[in-house]
């Protein structure tokens, strides 16, 4: 099976000719499925992280507000407003 893209059936620059100075080359991945094994990191397998480093966070957004709103929160204040 051939790994290439076909050409195009049209060339976008003939309509358009103030496209053609933004043309660029570019590469076209063909993602494959498979198996990663704990050598691989997150392209094409899981993100490894140094088991000694800390993940990073921002102390500016960490606090319980962070992890959402309750939905009992959500309609009660949506019932206000349309109350209101």
């Amino acid at each position: 099976m051939t790994r290439t893209t076909p050409p195009r059936p049209l060339d976008i620059t003939v309509p358009f000719p103030e496209l053609a100075p933004l043309a660029r080359t570019a590469v076209r991945l063909h993602p494959r499925a498979g198996t990663s094994t704990p050598a691989d990191s997150s392209l094409g397998g899981p993100l490894l992280w140094p088991a000694g480093e800390a993940w990073p966070g921002c102390p500016e957004h960490a606090g319980p507000w962070h992890r959402g709103t309750p939905p009992d929160d959500v309609r009660r204040a949506r019932r206000v407003l349309r109350e209101a």
